[in-house]
């Protein structure tokens, strides 16, 4: 079994283990359901996460990537 054939069924194996947030641009982000409850509470903290630089160029404001916006937009209006 070559290296393609054993990385392509690794991918299979772990297609339940992560997401993918898919950018205005087409890019594709991985990450683990996890994370994005772990990005949205960095947010609440003001501290920052490597979701957060991808959520914020997302269009719209639906789930949880909507609500890291919104937690943002609060929190910028609330510094005056």
């Amino acid at each position: 079994m070559g290296l393609r054939d054993k990385l392509t069924r690794l991918e299979k194996a772990t297609e339940g283990l992560y997401r993918t947030l898919m950018l205005p641009d087409g890019t594709r982000v991985r990450y683990r359901p996890e994370e994005l409850l772990e990005a949205v509470a960095a947010c609440v903290r003001r501290r920052e996460h490597r979701l957060l630089p991808h959520i914020r160029k997302m269009d719209g404001y639906q789930g949880m990537t909507g609500l890291v916006k919104r937690l943002e937009e609060s929190q910028r209006k609330a510094d005056g």
